[in-house]
C-alpha cells in the first residue's frame, strides 16, 4: 500500500466529485408535442370521435414519459360546448399517452 499525500487526495477528490458532476447533467426533460384527440364512448364501451373532432384537436407539450395534464387542455370547454352537449366530468386530472404515436385520447360523456 503506498502512501498518498494530503495535496493528491484532494485532488484526486475534485477530479472524481467534477466527474460525477458531469455525468449527472442538468439538461431540461425533454418535452415532446402529444396530439390530444377529444372521443366519446357509444353505448356498446367503443370510444368514438366527437363530432367535429378535427375542429378542437390539440397539440399538448409534455415532458416525455409523463401524462397530460387535464389544466392544459385548451380546447376542452370548446369541445363540450359544442353542436352537441358533451360533458367533462368523467375526465381525470391526467391523461394516459400512448408514447409510441405520442397522443392522448380525452374521453368525454354524453
Amino acid at each position: 500500500m503506498s502512501k498518498i499525500s494530503r495535496r493528491n487526495f484532494i485532488k484526486g477528490a475534485g477530479m472524481a466529485a467534477a466527474g460525477m458532476l458531469t455525468g449527472c447533467g442538468s439538461s431540461a426533460p425533454e418535452m415532446v408535442g402529444v396530439h390530444v384527440g377529444y372521443y366519446y364512448k357509444d353505448f356498446l364501451g367503443n370510444a368514438k370521435p366527437i363530432q367535429d373532432a378535427d375542429k378542437y384537436a390539440e397539440v399538448v407539450s409534455v415532458v416525455k414519459g409523463s401524462k397530460v395534464k387535464k389544466s392544459d387542455l385548451k380546447n376542452l370547454q370548446a369541445a363540450c360546448n359544442g353542436s352537441t352537449a358533451y360533458s367533462a366530468k368523467d375526465v381525470p386530472d391526467e391523461i394516459d399517452v400512448d408514447w409510441e404515436t405520442a397522443t392522448a385520447k380525452v374521453i368525454l360523456s354524453l
